[in-house]
């Protein structure tokens, strides 16, 4: 598909030339906006409708959402020595807008701390509609010119070899290859990001539920967090964040995690003394909730996995394939 010189519209729409090329190249589509595809939406310039972390969308108070919001303590900000031109931070730089009078392509900001080693978790809540050619979040190497899309709408993150992104389609992306992975979010969700440098792994979690690996083989980089959006005045922030060393205590609540069975609660389930069930309570508990069941994914080969995701749309999930980076 060719590149598309359009502009987005602060109030969300695509030009006729964008529409077109969409239309060209997809099946027809249902009028019902419940059953069209987040793509035929934004072509329309609907907003995607998914499950929020909260009721506060629904209430129209989403302006003043603060759910989620606990952390007070933050490793790492967005960069504003490297966002892209059309990037603004806020918010003692935790808070991202995209194109705040309109877009014409697609803009991205990255995070301060370089990741190599150790374990890190993130989490990033979408804070206004989500619509367009695609809002994306992930990871990059510092090799990633966050400007060379400036004037194209694209799917930025996975474009090439130097970032490894998932889309609000539900789709993850490296090398420019799709995979399907889990369904579509929008406003008020809270996207979680878990960078495992000690296994290779990056996973995603959806409203602090566990999407299951997306990408293994990261060894030996470094890497960025990073955000990216074509959507005219669109947001995103970053809730929470931490790293801490692959360490035998973190190894064994993996291991706990994978005993007990995935519907259970692991603090729950564990006698724990008072001190360390607290500590792990504030510091992995995104680990350790209840997860739907999860399949080992084998080295060297591209695997399927049945993923349960109860907040889908579009019924019962299939099975996505989950990628060994080259």
């Amino acid at each position: 598909m060719s590149e598309l010189f359009a502009v987005e519209s602060k109030s969300g729409e695509i030009s006729s030339d964008e529409e077109e090329a969409l239309s060209e190249c997809s099946e027809p589509e249902p009028e019902d906006e419940d059953l069209m595809s987040p793509r035929v939406r934004a072509s329309r310039g609907m907003p995607v409708v998914s499950k929020s972390f909260c009721d506060c969308l629904k209430r129209g108070r989403e302006k003043f959402c603060r759910c989620g919001e606990e952390n007070t303590k933050f490793e790492w900000v967005w960069d504003d020595d490297t966002k892209s031109a059309a990037s603004c931070i806020k918010d003692d730089s935790r808070e991202v807008m995209f194109h705040i009078d309109y877009s014409c392509g697609t803009a991205a900001v990255r995070g301060t701390m370089p990741m190599k080693n150790d374990q890190y978790f993130w989490e990033i809540k979408m804070t206004t509609p989500v619509y367009g050619t695609d809002m994306m979040i992930g990871v990059c190497t510092g090799d990633l010119d966050l400007d060379h899309c400036r004037h194209v709408f694209c799917s930025m993150i996975g474009l090439d070899s130097n970032s490894w992104g998932i889309s609000y389609t539900g789709q993850i992306q490296h090398k420019q290859l799709k995979e399907s992975y889990s369904s579509k979010f929008g406003q008020g969700a809270i996207i979680g990001v878990h960078l495992d440098m000690w296994h290779g792994t990056l996973s995603f979690y959806k409203n602090r539920k566990p999407l299951g690996i997306a990408y293994q083989g990261l060894q030996g980089r470094t890497l960025y967090p990073i955000v990216s959006s074509t959507a005219a005045r669109s947001g995103m922030k970053v809730i929470s964040n931490s790293s801490f060393p692959t360490s035998l205590q973190f190894m064994c609540c993996q291991i706990m995690r994978k005993v007990i069975p995935p519907h259970l609660d692991v603090l729950e389930e564990v006698g724990l003394p008072p001190g360390l069930r607290d500590f792990l309570e504030n510091n992995v508990r995104w680990l350790l909730q209840p997860c739907p069941p999860q399949s080992a994914i084998p080295k060297d080969k591209p695997v399927k996995r049945q993923q349960e995701d109860s907040d889908s749309e579009e019924g019962p999930s299939t099975s996505a394939k989950r990628l060994k980076t080259s």
